[in-house]
């Protein structure tokens, strides 16, 4: 089964810490202490119904080293997650490895792909389709970055992201059990504190 992208693997998934020695330096002036994040979580059934709606939400409240890396420790309704952000992008921990999740600054055809855990095909290999794609969420009309994810035969993810907020929108894709896919859940920036 594949796992939700940045947010849900943060905030309701466990993981470990383990170095990646790929990972670029910390990239200044990012993140801080308390800085906040309420997303507007939607589920929905392979008919399009909404089976609930409710808002999330995701905090910063400490820096920690991990293997000489300094990682910022994010806190919301599960487990306490770890973020960077580097000079390629913002980077998290999935599969006990730090793994980019968002390409900052990204360019039309940019990839990378995210492991979401050690199941063989649960991953998505995200590419960067539009720049400065306005999207409307309940925070307002935000300028982002447009990227779609796929396994190896289907969507699994749209995400619409930037520098300032990072995640700003996302929809995850499930299949139905007949080979029809269907948007599953969304995330929608409410607010953004930093």
């Amino acid at each position: 089964m594949k796992k939700n992208l940045l947010l849900l693997a943060i905030i309701f998934c466990a993981f470990s810490c383990k170095k990646d020695n790929t990972t670029p330096t910390p990239a200044t002036g990012d993140l801080k202490i308390g800085t906040k994040w309420v997303y507007k979580y939607t589920s929905f059934d392979a008919a399009g119904t909404v089976l609930s709606s409710d808002n999330i939400s995701l905090t910063i409240t400490s820096q920690q080293t991990v293997a000489g890396e300094t990682w910022w420790v994010a806190t919301g309704s599960g487990t306490p997650a770890f973020i960077r952000k580097t000079t390629i992008g913002y980077y998290t921990v999935q599969n006990s490895v730090s793994q980019l999740q968002f390409k900052v600054p990204a360019a039309v055809n940019d990839t990378w792909r995210v492991t979401y855990s050690n199941s063989a095909g649960d991953y998505g290999d995200y590419k960067v389709l539009t720049l400065n794609q306005n999207v409307t969420v309940p925070m307002g009309t935000i300028a982002c970055y447009y990227a779609e994810a796929t396994d190896s035969n289907s969507l699994e993810d749209k995400v619409w992201y930037n520098n300032a907020n990072m995640l700003v929108k996302q929809e995850q894709y499930d299949d139905n059990g007949s080979g029809t896919m269907f948007k599953a859940f969304s995330l929608e920036l409410v607010s953004f504190t930093l």
